[in-house]
Order: C-alpha cells, then structure tokens, then sequence
C-alpha cells in the first residue's frame, strides 16, 4: 500500500463517506420532521404530550448521563472485542451481537417514567382531562421516547461512524452502516412500545425499569433458544421470532419489508396493549367490567396470532428486499436469483453448513459471504415456492456434538489452517463446510477456501444436487495425463490434476481416447491438453473431432515448465524398458493441421531435433505487478501477466466473450502467442480473449537453448536476448465458425479421413479456445486461489483457475456460471490497520533480509577459515609430495603431514558444521523474534485504535450535558440576591 496514494485518496474518500452518510441521515430525518408537522396540525394535544416529555428529559443531566453511557457502551460493543480487527471488515458485526442486550437496559431508562412518573407526580389525572381520545396519549408518550430514542441514537452514529471512517481511511460502506441503524431504530421503537406497558402498570420508577426489561428480554433471549428448547425444531421456531434474527438482514446492509413488518408489528401490538390499559378506566368499576376485560383480553390474544401469523407470511414472501451496501456484499447476482426460481418446486432441498465461531483474518470474508449467500438463497427460494431448507451453524466449536454429527453424516472435518500468533506459525483448525442434499442425492463441499468464490460454489453444488444428470467433459489422453494413469514413458502412476478434481464437481468426465474417430455426442466439451503429443493417426482423429463442430479447448505450451511433458516441438518421449532407455521415442501428429482447421497461425522455426516439428517461439513481457518476485531467478520476462489496471496501454482481456469478461489478472509460464492465419476461411470469426503490453515480444527458443533448457543465467541474460518489442501479443483466442475441409486432415490416408467426417467441402461449426500455455492448468494455482495464505507474502490475486473454469463453462453453454463467478462482493475493510501492520512486517521482512545476508557472510568466513586451514596443509603436501620424488628419507614426514591433513579437515569440517548449526539457530531466534515484535507492535496499534474508539465518542454528549447542566443553573440562579446564595 502506497503512503503517497494513502494522503491523496483518504481526504477525498472520507468528504465522500460523509456526504454520503448526511444524505440518508437528511432524508430519513425529514421524512420523520414531516410526520411530527402533520401531527402537530392534525393531533395537537400529542404533540404538546410529546413535546413536554421530550423537553424534561433533555433538560435533566441524568438524560445526558444516560446518553453518555449508551454511546459508550455501543462503543464498547462495536471496537473492543478482538473480533472486530481480527476479522478486517469495516462492520459493526460485533454490535449487532450485543445490542439487544444493550436495549435491554438503555431502553427501560427511557420508557420507566413515561407513565409511572405520571403516577407518581399526580399529573396523570390532569393528563387524562385534556381534550383528547386515548390514542393521542399514548401516541404523544411512544413519539416522546422514540425521539428520545432517535436523538440518542444519532449521538452513536455519528461517533460510530467517524471512527469507522478513521480506520477505514474514508472507504467505510456508508450503505451498510446505515441500514444497520436503520435496525437499531426499528429495535427501539418496538422495544420502547413493550416497555411502555411496563410503565402503565406501575407508579414506581424503579419497577418500571425492571418490568420493562422483563417484558423484552424474551425477544432478546430468543436467539438463546437452542440452549434451553427441547428439540432442535422448537428451537428454530422461537429463534425465528427473536429480535437478532429478524435484525439479521439489516446487519447485512439489506431493507427487508418482512423485517419492518415483524418490528412495526410488535410496535403496534404493544401500542395497542397501552391502549387497552389506559382505556380500562372507562370500564373496570362498571357491572360489565369483567366482561369487558375477557372481551379486551380476547382482543389482545387475537392480535397477538395476528402478529405471529403475518410474520410468519411476510418472512415466506419476502418479495422485497434491497441491498444497501456499496459492494454488494449482501445480495446474489441476478443469474444466481434466476437459477434458483429454476429449481424444481416439488424436489425438496436440505443445506446443512457448519462454520466456525473464530476464523483467521483472511477466512472472515469467506464466513461473511457463505452466511450471507445461504440465507439470500433461503430468502429467494421461499419467495418463489421452492423447497429449499437452510440450516446454518455458523457458532461451532471444533469439539461440538455439531461438528462431530457434520464428520459423521458428511465427512466434513476441522481443517488445519496456518496462522501466526506472536511471531509463531500455529495451526488453527476450523470448520467452513457446507452439505447439500435432496433424495438419495449428496454434494459436499468439505471445506471452503478463502479464496474460493463462494456464490458460485454454492449456486454449483445446488443446481448439481437438484438436478443428477450433468454435461459430460471428455478428458483428450495426451501424454499431460490429466486424468491420471499409468504412464507408459516412466512406468509410473500419474494423479489426477487438481484443475480436474476441480471440475469434476460441476461435469461428468470421460477419457476420450483419440486412437479411435471421435463422435460429437461423445461429449459437451472436449478438454485438450498439450495435443502435439498425440500420434499421426490420434491428430487424425482430433482434428476431424474439432472440425465436426465438438466443442474444445485446447491448451498447447511450447515449453511446459510445471506439467512434466515435452514442448510443441520437441520429440515424443520414448518409453523406458525393463532395463534402461528404450531409443528412439514414437512420431507425433502435425500440429499444423490443427491450426488451420481453427485458423490460426503460431510463429515457429522448425526443430531439427523434433524431426522438424514446429517450434514456437515464447513471448516475453517487461512487467511485473509483484516486486517481491525481483529476487527470484526464475521470475524472468517469460513469466507473462495479463492485468488490466491503470498503467494498461490497451485492455488485456476482452468483454465480448463470458470467457475473459471483468476478469482482473492472469500468469502465464514460457507462453507462446498467436496470430490469425491469413488464409482462414472468411466465417471463421477469431475472437482475441488475452492480450500482453505494448511492451512485449516473442523470443526463439533456439536462442535460449543453453540459458532456459539448463536453467542458468537468470533474468538479466534471458533479457540481454530479447529483442525490441512488437507490441502488444495474443495469448488466447476464442474460434467460431465453418472451417473448410483440409484434404488428409495432416497426417495418414485421405480415406479414413473422409471416413472420420463424411461432410464433402466443409466441417462443421468449429467452435474452440486456443490458449497457447498449458502451466496456466497448473495445480499451483488451484492451491493460490482456494488458500492463498500460503503465499500471503506474494499476495498474489491470480484468476488462473476462474479463466479455465469460465472457458469450459462457455463451451458446454453453462454461461452462467460465468456471469455468477463474476459477481464478487467488494468488503470494506480497516486499512488503516492494514497500512500499519505492513509496515510493521515490512520492516520484519528487512529485518529478516538482515539476518539471513549475516548468516550467509559468518557461513562464508567460516568455510574461508576452514578452507585456507585446509589448503596450507595440501601446499604443504603437494611440496612434499615434489621433495619425496627426489628424497625418499621425507616419505615418513610425508604420511604424517597428510595423516594430520585429514585429522585437522575432520576436525575443521565437524567444527564448521557446529558453527553453522549456531548460525543456524542465531538467525531462526533473531528472525522468530523480529516476528514477534512485529506482531505485538501489530496488537500494540490495535490496542491503541480500540482505546480511541471506546472512550472519545462518550465525550460529545457529555460536553453537551454539562453546557446543559450550567446553563440549568445560571437560569435558576437569575434574579437572586447574592446574599441568599450565600
């Protein structure tokens, strides 16, 4: 993170978070000044109710004492836990959690003496001789506390939300903020009408206050219930009426009309309640009093089933709901939305997911998201009359009877992931699995990643488990074995690659052998990997497949660097006999036939060596987004990425295809590049999905013959060979259209070639990717994108296995996937402390630098030492050696010299060895050390925001209620005479 970008964007990001946050302050403020100004005029004797109650209680200090507390104790409850900075994300999560045991007391002090104070003073009766109807009082005494309550609760806000902006450098997510407010109010305003009724049955202040949390601590306690109801399904039924359930989609940043139904619901039952005991004077000492109170009592229970009911029916059809957040964070992508509405009504659908209470930092986004995600997917199913049942333990302990029935019924186990605590690497297991399952029908996702895109998994594995039959993907056997098998050139069993195992959650895959004529329903898509391997008469066989119109993508690498087989234009690899080599290696198919039945052309010399098969030539770009990389000799120019930033000279990814569309980066390894064969039929459309910089360029293999095959010269002689650059290159590209007919497809008879496709002129619809690497299918990157802590120090943001998945996706027709992965939700995040701990572990990286040049220069003065010891002996023998050919009387000194020649290196040697060991050990300490200073100074700064943000806000409100309180007491003392203050 730059500082530079850090002074230039903050001030601008933080007006903007303002601006933001006092508009919707602004609007909601005079939607709620406008229904005060119509009651004013239409209610007048509730307004002059809500007037002097609002008044008297904010020219009391205690109100001010009160206020002080309740911004303190939000404070408290938003930033003290370690939760929220281990967590990184810019919300109010942890508040969430404790507010509603926050109302539990803030609340009651307000509504305590909204009626017993009444009582207690005797202005109760005054009160009722007004001329006004019941409604008026009580509606003047709710808006009195609830504008008690909104005060307040700007008072927190406002805090809340500069010190939200402070960590977040002003990239706070003003919409997610807001709605949780929004919340809070709702949560108020229903609990101030329950404990109103509290208040009407008591004239003691101090019962009031207790009855009044009482009456609202069972809809706080609800989301409790598991701990107490005698079955898990009672339990779920009394949580889905507590107040943290029904709050939860305003946490999320969403407006739900289901949540301000059920919270306007329970506002108007208690309000009515207030009603009925206010009325009850008209009635309780008549002859029908008795009567009338089983009639009221009647009423009472019947709005109450009322209440239960239609939140009940609101929460089902919840047909409207909008996402606040700026990043989205909380809503599904439309196609997702669509996918579910697709689902069968009458298949029922059961998701079971299990989550750990504590994750790691960088799986905070990934809990985030899966809650979030399910419960949106919930929410749709119901609107929509689908059957899907979600089940969400998202509070586990890796040692609960949850987490031993999720291994037992799923196979879903505590995975071990690595984190540091105080300077020390520690494994920390957690749970972050999810289980699908409808009929005899099961997916399982044991665990998911913190870089896995978690609504595509999701939407995947939904769509799988509801509907059994999937495409097929057919594996083409190439000597890359992706799919595993036995190898014939090294009698060794190859595993499956990780990029299949990846899409075997999605496809069905088949082995399509190519020794034989490929039928188009054979497949979906046809996966190519590395298909210059392949004999004359399998090229044959592909070729006619490709051109019959079998959808293929096709991944061919001049110079394979992670995948273990030979290049374009190298020899096939011979096998290797019982006993040793085994000659000479099989001839390979002419992959030039292949690139003009799709119409490209690959700059290539021929390869002498390979019996004169094409030989690409490799691109070469000058850019490296990772300036960690400079330090590693094989991170040369041939390590190409695509990025699409501000420093882009042209966009490196094309939006006309679902393919490369808003992807943001790409590495590929020793890549060739492509260009369109002039010759190519006019209806075969090229699509150029991937392309370099200006700065970039092709360079021989030939010429790198001695550097890149042995490994040696590094960066700087790899450069020193390039030449100028050619501008920008073409890494993929995506063809579609007829392709001609070539005469003997490149390799064996014309009859079998006809034979493979009985089509006279032309083929059929060619519809294929070429992408000129194979390392991209590495399995290197699956581990980068499913846990990237691994290479937290590279911090790399690699969409490799995204672009595969999207091109087979695309050919097989499954564009919405597509569309799916590219809806990533964009967290706000405290960076701030993120610019505080990298500099911190910047300096421990230098530090650690230190360490390991020291070790390495006390290891070479060492050696040196140990050396020239050494080497005096062996001038000395070889002298003697000289002298003994002359003089034989020396032989005896001779023995004895070299006898102590070697007792002395043995000496020397064990000693060196002891030495470097305590080096060794020196550098590890000072290193483990620099970690954890770095870590506490990490905590340190934590510790000092949390300080900040606990005890500032409090300071406003209670300045407000000493100018109040002061200026209470000049007024008192105007007019006296000095000697009475005395």
């Amino acid at each position: 993170m730059d500082p530079t970008s850090l002074s230039t964007t903050s001030p601008t990001n933080t007006l903007m978070a303002f601006t933001s946050l006092l508009t919707y302050d602004v609007i909601f403020l005079a939607i709620v000044v406008l229904l005060i100004a119509v009651l004013s005029r239409q209610k007048k004797a509730a307004y002059a109710v809500l007037n002097r109650n609002f008044s008297g209680y904010f020219s009391n200090p205690t109100g001010y004492v009160f206020l002080c507390l309740f911004v303190l104790l939000t404070s408290m409850a938003a930033f003290w836990p370690h939760e929220f900075f281990s967590s990184n994300l810019a919300t109010l999560g942890q508040l969430n959690k404790w507010f509603p045991y926050i109302m539990l007391f803030f609340i009651p002090a307000i509504t305590m003496s909204i009626w017993a104070d009444e009582k207690r003073q005797g202005t109760d009766e005054l009160l009722l001789t007004l001329p006004a109807d019941d409604f008026d009082i009580v509606a003047g005494k709710f808006l009195a506390a609830a504008s008690i309550y909104t005060t307040s609760l700007l008072f927190s806000q406002i805090a809340t939300f500069v010190v939200l902006v402070f960590l977040t450098l002003g990239e706070v997510d003003t919409g997610l903020f807001f709605a949780n407010y929004v919340g809070y109010w709702c949560i108020g305003l229903a609990m101030i009408a329950i404990g109103m009724i509290a208040s009407f049955l008591t004239s003691n202040l101090t019962v009031g206050f207790i009855l009044g949390a009482l009456f609202n601590a069972p809809l706080a306690f609800a989301s409790s219930a598991d701990v107490i109801a005698p079955s898990q399904w009672v339990s779920r039924a009394i949580k889905s009426f507590s107040i943290s359930e029904r709050f939860d989609d305003f946490g999320r940043g969403v407006l739900s009309l289901s949540s301000f139904v059920y919270f306007g619901l329970l506002a108007t039952f208690g309000l009515y309640l207030c009603m009925v005991m206010i009325g009850r004077r008209h009635w309780s000492g008549g002859k029908d009093g008795n009567k009338m109170f089983l009639h009221f009592l009647a009423r009472v229970v019947l709005l109450l089933v009322i209440v239960g009911f239609a939140g009940l029916l609101f929460r089902n059809n919840d047909r409207i709901r909008y996402d606040t957040t700026d990043g989205k964070v909380s809503s599904i992508s439309p196609t997702t939305r669509q996918m579910i509405k697709a689902l069968k009504p009458d298949r029922p659908i059961v998701v079971d997911a299990y989550v750990s209470a504590e994750v790691p930092e960088l799986y905070a986004k990934t809990k985030y998201d899966l809650i979030s995600m399910l419960k949106e997917f919930e929410s749709v199913a119901k609107s929509n009359k689908v059957q899907l049942e979600v089940h969400i333990n998202d509070n586990l302990e890796t040692i609960s009877d949850e987490a031993k029935m999720a291994e037992e019924r799923y196979g879903i186990t505590p995975t071990p992931i690595r984190v540091r605590e105080r300077g020390a690497m520690a494994d920390q297991k957690i749970l972050m699995g999810v289980a699908f399952r409808s009929g005899l029908e099961k997916v399982v996702i044991p665990f998911l990643g913190s870089g896995v895109p978690v609504e595509y998994e999701l939407i995947r594995s939904l769509n799988t488990v509801s509907r059994p039959a999937r495409k097929k993907l057919g594996v083409l056997k190439t000597d890359a074995q992706m799919n595993g098998g036995f190898s014939p050139t090294n009698f060794q069993q190859m595993p499956k690659q990780a990029i299949i195992t990846e899409l075997a959650k999605q496809y069905e895959i088949i082995d399509v052998d190519p020794s034989s004529a490929i039928s188009p329903n054979q497949c979906d898509v046809l996966l190519a990997v590395q298909p210059s391997s392949l004999s004359p008469e399998q090229m044959v066989n592909f070729v006619d497949a490709v051109k019959s119109g079998v959808p293929t993508a096709i991944f061919e690498d001049p110079e394979p660097v992670t995948m273990g087989i030979p290049g374009t234009g190298d020899p096939k690899q011979a096998p290797q006999g019982m006993f040793g080599g085994g000659g000479g290696g099989p001839p390979k198919g002419d992959i030039r036939s292949l690139w003009k039945a799709i119409g490209v052309s690959i700059p290539s010399v021929p390869n002498v060596m390979g019996g004169g098969m094409p030989n690409p030539d490799l691109c070469w770009q000058r850019y490296n987004p990772y300036p960690i990389l400079e330090g590693l000799e094989q991170a040369t120019d041939l390590w190409v990425f695509t990025r699409d930033d501000a420093t882009s000279d042209l966009p490196c990814f094309s939006k006309e295809s679902e393919i490369t569309n808003e992807l943001r980066e790409l590495l590929f390894l020793y890549c060739g590049v492509i260009k369109r064969d002039p010759d190519a039929p006019k209806d075969l459309k090229t699509t150029e999905l991937i392309l370099t910089r200006k700065n970039s360029g092709t360079i021989g293999l030939d010429k790198l013959e001695e550097t890149f095959r042995s490994r040696d010269g590094g960066a700087e002689k790899i450069r020193m060979l390039q030449g100028a650059p050619t501008g920008n290159e073409v890494l993929a590209v995506l063809v579609e259209g007829n392709s001609k007919k070539t005469e003997g497809g490149g390799a064996g008879d014309k009859s079998k070639d006809a034979k493979a496709d009985p089509t006279s002129e032309s083929g059929g619809a060619v519809r294929a990717v070429y992408v000129a690497d194979a390392d991209c299918l590495s399995s290197v990157f699956v581990d980068i994108r499913n846990q990237p802590e691994q290479y937290e120090d590279f911090n790399f943001r690699l969409q490799n296995v995204t672009f595969i998945l999207n091109v087979i996706d695309v050919l097989a027709g499954n564009d919405e996937y597509a569309k799916v992965r590219r809806h990533e939700p964009q967290h706000s995040t405290l960076r701030l402390v993120e610019f505080k701990a990298e500099q911190a572990r910047l300096a421990e990286a230098i530090r650690r630098k230190e360490f390991r040049a020291d070790y390495e220069e006390a290891r070479e003065k060492a050696e040196a030492a140990r050396d020239k010891t050494v080497q005096e002996f062996r001038d000395k023998v070889t002298k003697l050696t000289k002298e003994g050919v002359i003089d034989a009387s020396k032989q005896n000194e001779f023995n004895k010299l070299r006898e102590q020649m070697n007792t002395t290196a043995t000496k020397l040697e064990r000693k060196t060895v002891v030495e470097m060991e305590r080096l060794a050990r020196e550098r590890d300490r000072k290193i483990a050390e620099a970690r954890r200073e770095a870590d506490l100074e990490i905590r340190d700064i934590q510790n000092s925001y949390k300080m900040y943000a606990v005890f500032i806000p409090p300071i406003p409100p209670l300045l407000v209620g000493i100018v109040v309180f002061v200026s209470r007491r000049l007024r008192e003392r105007e007019g006296i005479s000095k000697s009475r203050l005395k």
